[in-house]
């Protein structure tokens, strides 16, 4: 199908316009694309605003630093205070107040304006059951007010990893160890956990964490919460059972942030639990995990082997070493505990010897029901996801909505693992499903060079052998992520039903190949890893978060908790330039110097306006590659945001944030900077268009049922597209082609405004050849012109000489040359 230009609004705009300009009897939007003031909603598997608009949700993790305390400070390199775990504080997390305005306008600029916050329990409820900080909720509710004055929306994210940071990880405050009757301060020394606080030098190092999952104290506290009642029934705490005293705090701590932050529009919703892990629960065998699902590094006691370590028994454990083809393999032994420490409160015993699990026979630990963990002890099978972890998404759903009953609710399956499957019983629709989805070996070895990646998803789901699971360069790695999140997309919707996703943590490891960038300023390899992670999500229209945004990042301690880095931003360059002939990705070479940012915050006014500095000086393209390098040096006015940026080329692209329509295809081609938005809508009448939603709703949302022009004054027809300075700035004008419609590029507000034509009928629509023939004679019934799809296209790009020059002779030589490696197309 041919797509016709519209000219009349090839250039931008010089001035930010008024609020309501006029345009064809109508207005533009007050907002830009990627703000969001009005509500956020689910509807027929996608989020929704009130005009029926699908919306694309787009935003990052604040703050991997807010795992840890500010008092004292609880970097995991830092000993002092650690077991003061009662007396700690997390005012100042994500960030201090006075940089609040800085760090939120940045993520403006860059259109990551949905935010995943995390808000640990242990941060809300640490000085012991149903004390709660309200010191901290105060200072969450100062942050989220000015957050919202830049168009931000949020979820609140209860974040844990491995269950505490007593157990190696984050989330849990310590007290819940006590209730269990662990002592928090010997986890170490009985192998009860891997806590880096406590850790030898000469230890695993930054890939040992996982592994905590395995380990007595977090596998005990996961086994408790979510399934205490079967498999520890007479454990108890305070005359409650103790699945019963930590699921009901836990609820009631997240509903009493929800009544405290019930006033503020900008959240959303609340997230059940993030990353939930099993714990023993479904363990086949107590003297054996799978090393396919269960990572085996460092130290890998059997659960037997943890359970007669926490009791004093010293064990000769196996030690894993990284290898190849699988991540690891069997390396030698060492003994754990020889000064027969107990990791029990004095007056208590292990749960699980309690519980006739385990037992000393001869002399020696002996497993007395090795299956224990997969059934009940009438012997009827235990499934996790149903027994143990559906009763918790709908008490947690049920205490959230209690407070307000238009909050949405977001759910996650344990990493790499299939949801479990809703029954009408279980179902809400206030249900979001929100996977994780990461590199897996690349995360482990921190390591990308765009040769190799492997789909480890198959590999450890068996259905896929080291030879079909390997793909090559770049542009395998795009076809080996598109597959896998079409797959967590289509089995999670088959199992969860038509709900919308959006996937709550996805990234890079920043430090990866051996922090070579750091030094170079070459983030070519993050920025092909990243930018085919990205094209994965965006080739299946799924939402996303990245991990993450931490704004204490450096490049010593990464995001100083167990040696990750994570973080797209640091805000203390790596380097004052970039090395001649290599691309600046990281962008630090244009913007290295103090005075481009006031880090106080002082860049931006406390109304969220944006100050513009000066352009730099004009820079020649290295490459026919560098177009984004050349726009961004000539005049992006947000340019004083991307100081401290990672890998920006990938991280800030363009997207269609509202959607007058179904979308059908979305894609942003980096090295080319050509977007491209493919959506339907339901014929011409303005009744269906708007989502099917009734008359009334309508009125109200100021659509005009029985007019088809001026379509400007209805939203429900507006498609709204962030289009970053970054890549874009200078351009004196954009090429913009459109199937039908009118289109508004205001570029000071980063966004394209496009009306398309309720009128209009796509000549690409599916129909028999008699009704082709018959509306060739006697035109189209109405009542099929009505129910039809009508496909609606707009393609963006750079002026049209710049793009030629992408594609000169040049061009094909290099793809020739050395294409399969980078993917350049």
């Amino acid at each position: 199908m041919d797509i016709p230009t519209n000219n009349l609004s090839a250039h931008a705009s010089k001035n930010e316009p008024t609020d309501t300009p006029e345009r064809n009897g109508g207005t533009l939007p007050r907002e830009s694309a990627h703000e969001w003031t009005g509500c956020i909603r689910s509807n027929r598997g996608q989020f929704r605003d009130e005009y029926g608009r699908t919306l694309h949700l787009r935003g990052v993790n604040v703050s991997g630093n807010s795992k840890l305390p500010t008092n004292p400070p609880g970097s995991t390199h830092l000993k002092e205070g650690f077991f003061e775990h009662k007396h700690v504080s997390f005012v100042g997390r994500p960030f201090p107040l006075e940089e609040a305005d800085e760090h939120f306008g940045r993520l403006r600029a860059w259109g990551l304006t949905f935010v995943r916050l995390l808000v640990p329990w242990e941060a809300l409820e640490h000085e012991g059951p149903g004390i709660y900080d309200e010191e901290y909720i105060d200072y969450l509710i100062k942050v989220l007010e000015r957050a919202s004055r830049y168009g931000l929306k949020c979820f609140i994210d209860p974040h844990q990893d491995t269950w505490s940071r007593f157990s190696g990880g984050s989330g849990a405050p310590g007290w819940t160890f006590e209730v269990a009757g662990l002592d928090l301060t010997k986890f170490m020394e009985t192998g009860a956990a891997y806590v880096h606080q406590s850790a030898r030098p000469t230890d695993s190092g930054h890939t040992a964490w996982p592994t905590n999952y395995q380990k007595l104290a977090s596998a005990t506290m996961f086994t408790l919460f979510f399934g205490g009642a079967i498999f520890a029934p007479n454990a108890t705490y305070q005359g409650e059972h103790m699945q019963e005293f930590l699921q009901r705090h836990f609820c009631a701590c997240y509903r009493h942030l929800a009544q405290r932050l019930q006033h503020l529009s900008i959240v959303t919703g609340f997230e059940v639990i993030n990353e939930p892990h099993f714990g023993y629960i479904g363990l086949k065998s107590l003297h054996q995990f799978d090393p396919l699902k269960d990572l085996h590094f460092g130290d890998a006691p059997s659960a037997l082997q943890s359970m007669a370590l926490g009791s004093g028994i010293p064990q000769e454990v196996d030690v894993w070493v990284k290898s190849w083809p699988w991540p690891t393999r069997k390396n030698h032994k060492r003994v754990i505990n020889p000064g027969k420490t107990s990791v029990w409160l004095p007056g208590r015993e292990c749960i699980w010897r309690q519980h006739g699990v385990w037992d000393i026979v001869d002399g020696q630990p002996r497993a007395l029901v090795p299956d224990y963990f997969t059934k009940r002890r009438d012997g009827t099978p235990v499934d996790f996801g149903r027994d143990c972890y559906l009763p918790l998404i709908k008490r947690y759903t049920t205490e959230i909505l209690s407070v307000n009953p238009d909050l949405l609710v977001y759910f996650e399956p344990i990493p790499n693992e299939d949801p479990p499957e809703l029954s009408p019983e279980d179902d809400s629709p206030q249900l979001v499903y929100s996977p994780h989805w990461y590199d897996l070996k690349a995360l482990f070895n921190k390591s990308f060079n765009g040769l190799i990646t492997h789909d480890v998803q198959g590999l450890s789901r068996g259905t896929k052998n080291v030879l079909n699971a390997t793909y090559f360069g770049v542009t395998g790695a795009n076809k080996n992520y598109k597959g896998q999140i079409r797959n967590i997309v289509r089995t999670g919707r088959k199992l969860v039903g038509d709900k919308p996703v959006l996937f709550g943590e996805c990234g890079i490891p920043m430090d990866m190949n051996e922090k070579k960038a750091f030094e170079t300023g070459d983030y070519t390899h993050h920025t092909n890893f990243l930018d085919a992670m990205i094209n994965a999500m965006e080739a299946s229209l799924v939402n996303f978060t990245l991990w993450n945004y931490n704004p204490h990042n450096d490049n010593i301690w990464g995001d100083h908790w167990n040696g990750e880095d994570f973080s797209i931003y640091s805000p203390k360059p790596s380097r004052s330039g970039s090395r001649a002939g290599s691309r600046p990705s990281s962008r630090l070479a244009l913007n290295s110097s103090e005075d481009l940012l006031d880090v106080n915050g002082d860049a931006v006014s406390v109304d969220g306006s944006e100050k513009a500095d000066p352009p730099p000086t004009p820079s020649t393209p290295i490459t026919p590659f560098d177009i984004t390098d050349v726009y961004f040096s000539e005049g992006d006015h947000n340019h004083h945001h991307h100081v401290g940026g990672r890998a920006l080329d990938a991280v800030i692209r363009p997207y269609a944030a509202k959607i007058a329509g179904e979308p059908i295809t979305m894609r942003f081609n980096l090295k080319t900077l050509e977007f491209k938005l493919v959506f339907t809508t339901d014929g011409y009448n303005p009744a269906t268009v708007l989502a099917r939603q009734d008359k009334a709703e309508l009125t109200k949302s100021g659509g005009a049922v029985d007019e088809v022009a001026g379509q400007w004054d209805s939203l429900a027809y507006v498609t709204e597209i962030f289009i970053p300075s970054y890549h874009y700035g200078d351009m004196n004008h954009l090429s913009v082609e459109v199937s039908d419609g009118e289109w508004k590029y205001v570029r000071e507000r980063q966004t394209l405004y496009w009306c398309y034509d309720a009128t209009y009928r796509s000549q690409s629509t599916s129909r028999s050849a008699g009704r082709f023939l018959w509306s060739m004679f006697f035109g189209q019934p109405t009542d099929a012109a009505a129910d039809r799809k009508v496909t609606h296209i707009i393609s963006i790009g750079p002026p049209k000489n710049e793009l030629e020059l992408s594609r000169s002779w040049i061009t094909i030589l290099w793809k020739w040359t050395i294409g399969w490696v980078t993917g350049w197309k």
